[in-house]
């Protein structure tokens, strides 16, 4: 797949699996550049960078020293492309707008991929909980999967254990896709003969933000759980602690920062945080049949004002 200059940029800018002198651009450098013109203009004169950063303040010897890096980067997306994973850039026509429109300066810069990244466009239900779901949650999750799989929807988890395994187990059993977005980067799960052949026959596309060769940490997992919900269209909690972990972490900052429209369980085999996550605005679900009922028009019209703030603050056109 030919890259485009601005793509290719974007990635020398950002990409952390090839040693740097000088540090990546962060995701909050990053896009001030896009909005700013100047990464364009360097995509067609890398010898911009004398002007270049300002707006993200950024020195020249640092974007000299990134854009230095063409050769290796080039030879790690040659190598990365042959062990199936493709690079996927904030300024490709595949990245998901979702990203771009709910996360702002906090979308990734890059999404390395395993699988059809169109996937990431569907229509989708985000199912997470947590890794101790008891066995009445761990139904809930997998009765989730089903029913948004029937409903041509797909199911988007973090590829943990407990609810988000379930639930991408229970989508597949159903024939449904998956999209995955793991906190650890994709050489450890494509090592899976499942996971390989769920994103050979088209029924999951893997992705992180992280490089591949990355493992697990509290601060990726956390960067993962925004992903996850601000690809969905509709965002179920299976199964939460009250005050901390992981799945309430991530829950809460959902609803704060509204990335995504959440409902969290309140049935049997709700966890402990779910009641709290209610009152913070999640909306309460004790019956699966209910759960899409939520979705798609009042997701869509609670997200109108959410998209139209975002277009604005990224300088984006969306008029027809």
């Amino acid at each position: 797949m030919a890259i485009s200059p601005a793509a290719l940029t974007a990635i020398l800018l950002t990409d952390r699996s090839v040693p740097s002198d000088a540090p990546p651009l962060t995701a909050s450098e990053f896009w001030p550049l896009v909005r700013s013109g100047e990464l364009e203009v360097l995509a067609v004169d890398p010898s911009a960078a004398a002007t270049s950063g300002a707006s993200a303040k950024v020195d020249r010897p640092r974007i000299e020293a990134l854009l230095d890096r063409s050769t290796s980067v080039a030879f790690e997306l040659d190598r990365l492309s042959q062990s199936g994973i493709t690079v996927l850039s904030a300024l490709d026509e595949s990245y998901p707008e979702r990203l771009r429109l709910r996360l702002g300066d906090a979308a990734p810069p890059l999404l390395y991929t395993a699988g059809d990244a169109s996937l990431l466009e569907n229509e989708s239900l985000a199912i997470v909980g947590s890794r101790g779901v008891t066995e009445a949650g761990a139904d809930v999750a997998r009765r989730a999967a089903r029913v948004a799989i029937e409903n041509g929807l797909s199911v988007v988890s973090g590829g943990a254990k407990g609810v988000d395994q379930l639930a991408m187990l229970a989508a597949w059993e159903a024939d449904g896709a998956v999209v995955g977005v793991l906190s650890e980067g994709l050489d450890r799960a494509l090592r899976s003969r499942e996971n390989r052949a769920a994103v050979l026959d088209g029924r999951a596309l893997l992705c992180s933000p992280y490089k591949p060769t990355a493992g697990f940490s509290t601060g990726n997992a956390m960067g993962r759980n925004k992903i996850v919900y601000a690809l969905a269209s509709l965002a179920l909690v299976v199964s939460s602690d009250e005050g901390s972990g992981g799945t309430w972490a991530g829950a809460t900052e959902a609803l704060t920062k509204r990335y995504a429209v959440v409902a969290a369980w309140t049935g049997d085999g709700a966890g402990p945080g779910n009641a709290a996550l209610v009152t913070r605005g999640a909306t309460p679900v004790d019956d699966i049949a209910d759960l899409l009922a939520i979705r798609p028009e009042t997701a869509a019209m609670r997200m109108l004002d959410r998209v139209a703030t975002k277009s604005t603050q990224l300088g984006l056109d969306l008029s027809l």
